[in-house]
């Protein structure tokens, strides 16, 4: 048995959530320091509160997309740190968004916040073989202090439920952000090829290309898509997305799909749903086309109209593919799996 101090913001789903449920469902013991203020003044009120903890001898995780407590962190403690990373605060920025281009300055800043919190960690969890290759070239990390690990579900959440049943009409359903590797004007833009073919999209999400979005929505007006883009309490989501008969992945033509894995594929999985996704490296390092899941053109609507189609039309197809992908989950994805190679990655790693 060991004992943790996992350190996070008030995230309401982290990626990193299930690594908590899985030490503790493991034996181990797992202390918490949430801080839920905004803004730089975070940082010194985690500061605070971890001099005051007092955990001695606990091994400190550091939750998702904290790079920058890494460093106090470490001028704070001589404990090791173990930091779910899942990507880097370049790639998000910069590879993602484009907040950047490569050699800005605004680049420079997230590269040197990376660098740092990569180097000052004892050890990095990254989400896919093809991320740890990434980081150690960009970053020029050791390979031995980087590790693949998969990103799992809140469990109390994303679980399947007989009680619920499909909706009537056939429905694929698109969650999470609006980022440009989502693919989500390629939903849109299949959506309106299929108004006339007794499909309906459920869109769920929001965030960067919130405009476009609209902007799209606008011009096509498409009559089979219901867009929610506020927060749905937890019951109501997993019942929402229970309803329908696809899930939909990562859809675009983009450099980051290489390497990344959505967590909205290990929510797909945990409540057995169909996924269907653009034919990418980073999906394939988890998944396998026409077993776990089916695969489409990136950034093809109309490859992905005939996917859809195509599962429609044949269940039987369809189910097979969300009963593989729901034991794939059970056998390597649930939060004791997962914590137990988390334990093996970062305490037996040569």
């Amino acid at each position: 048995m060991m004992k943790f101090l996992y350190i996070n913001t008030g995230n309401k789903y982290p990626p990193d959530k299930h690594l908590v449920d899985g030490l503790r469902e493991n034996g181990h013991i797992v202390f918490e320091l949430i801080e839920n203020d905004q803004g730089l003044g975070k940082y010194f009120c985690f500061a605070r509160r971890f001099w005051k903890s007092n955990h001695s001898r606990a091994t400190i995780i550091v939750g998702y997309a904290l790079p920058i407590l890494i460093p106090i962190v470490r001028c704070l403690s001589r404990e090791k740190i173990l930091f779910n990373a899942v990507s880097s605060q370049y790639e998000a920025n910069i590879v993602s968004r484009g907040t950047g281009v490569p050699w800005s300055l605004t680049a420079f800043k997230w590269w040197i916040i990376d660098f740092i919190s990569f180097h000052f960690s004892s050890h990095v969890l990254l989400e896919s073989n093809a991320q740890t290759d990434f980081v150690h070239r960009l970053f020029l990390v050791p390979r031995k202090k980087l590790s693949r690990s998969w990103m799992g579900v809140d469990e109390k959440v994303f679980f399947r439920d007989a009680q619920v049943k499909k909706d009537k009409k056939f429905t694929v359903l698109f969650r999470g952000r609006f980022l440009p590797e989502s693919g989500i004007l390629t939903v849109i833009e299949t959506a309106k090829k299929l108004e006339d073919k007794d499909v309906q999209f459920l869109i769920i999400g929001h965030g960067f290309m919130y405009r476009e979005v609209n902007a799209l929505m606008d011009k096509l007006k498409p009559k089979n898509i219901e867009l929610i883009s506020e927060r749905l309490p937890e019951n109501e989501l997993r019942e929402r997305m229970l309803g329908a008969h696809i899930s939909l992945g990562q859809l675009a033509n983009h450099p980051r799909l290489s390497r990344t894995l959505p967590a909205k594929l290990y929510e797909s999985l945990a409540l057995g749903l169909p996924y269907l996704t653009g034919r990418n490296a980073g999906i394939l390092e988890l998944l396998k086309e026409d077993e776990t899941c089916i695969a489409t053109e990136p950034g093809n609507p109309d490859d992905l109209a005939k996917k859809i189609l195509y599962l429609r039309d044949n269940p039987r197809i369809l189910q097979k593919v969300a009963e593989n992908g729901y034991q794939l989950y059970k056998e390597k994805l649930t939060s004791k799996k997962l914590a137990e190679d988390f334990m093996l990655n970062c305490f037996n790693n040569k």
